[in-house]
């Protein structure tokens, strides 16, 4: 699917024709006139966007349709997939346009709050970040110590998607001593799978899949957030055009507006997830 993302990437470069041109960001004014906020975000990607039966679901979702609500307008989504990197993603979800034709969104969701993003695509401004994220642990109970240093899997099997972040660390930790207790799985719920059959005591991934997976088991469960050089925690929010930033302050307000009255809070905990707020310092 990679191979064939980038070999549409390099037919619309090449045929104008069929790629969109680089869209003006509508301004604050433009979307209340036009009664709809279009908020871009990722496709298949739970717990934070995805459609099911028709229906869209996911904390990002929810906070789109949330800050629609508090600019006074209805909410338009555009589901974009995934490319390999996070310039290609800008492009299409904010400044040009998908490669299907489709229009961009007023803002795009899920976006890493992290200046280096937007020193390098001068197209698009940040706003307001809304979460932090980073890697947990769904473990049974009475293991979490011994989980935290990860001590416990030098005698008990953990699940882990191959290949991510967290394999790496679970396969470079105690000096290699759990490369025999990790299970590799293909996607972080085939792990919650091996977690509810018994086959392993703990699952470890990017935390909000993590927890919410870890809410729908039917085993006591304890989440944990094991320290270690490589498990970062990173900042999301949104990315709007650069040339949109009444509609950015407008966001960053009505983000704020969420935070302070709890409404972000009670979006993430209907998903079974932890929401952590970002440092006021950001």
């Amino acid at each position: 699917m990679r191979a064939i993302f980038r070999a549409a990437l390099f037919l619309a470069a090449i045929c104008s024709a069929v790629a969109p041109q680089m869209a003006q960001g509508r301004a604050l004014k433009a979307v209340e006139s036009a009664g709809v906020l279009r908020v871009t975000v990722y496709r298949d990607y739970k717990p934070w966007s995805w459609e099911e039966n028709g229906v869209r679901k996911g904390i990002d979702v929810e906070i789109g349709a949330a800050l629609a609500k508090a600019l006074g307008t209805k909410v338009d989504y555009l589901f974009l997939r995934a490319g390999d990197e996070i310039d290609v993603d800008l492009r299409n979800g904010v400044s040009r346009g998908s490669l299907l034709g489709e229009q961009p969104g007023d803002v795009m969701l899920h976006v890493p709050n992290d200046p280096r993003v937007e020193a390098a695509n001068d197209k698009i401004k940040l706003t307001a970040p809304y979460q932090v994220e980073g890697l947990a642990m769904a473990v049974e109970p009475g293991k979490a110590d011994a989980a935290k240093d990860f001590s416990l899997f030098e005698t008990e099997k953990v699940a882990v998607d191959l290949g991510t972040l967290s394999d790496i660390i679970l396969l470079s930790a105690r000096d290699h001593k759990l490369i025999s207790n990790i299970v590799h799985v293909r996607g972080e719920d085939k792990a919650a799978q091996a977690f509810e059959k018994g086959d392993v005591v703990a699952f470890y991934g990017e935390s909000a899949l993590v927890e919410n997976l870890a809410h729908q088991s039917s085993k006591p469960v304890t989440i944990i957030f094991p320290p270690h050089r490589l498990a970062q925690s990173w900042p999301i929010g949104g990315a709007v055009n650069a040339d949109a930033i009444d509609l950015a302050e407008a966001i960053d307000k009505a983000t704020a507006h969420l935070a302070e009255s709890g409404e972000l809070k009670k979006i993430f905990a209907s998903y079974g997830v932890t929401w952590r707020p970002p440092a006021q310092e950001q």
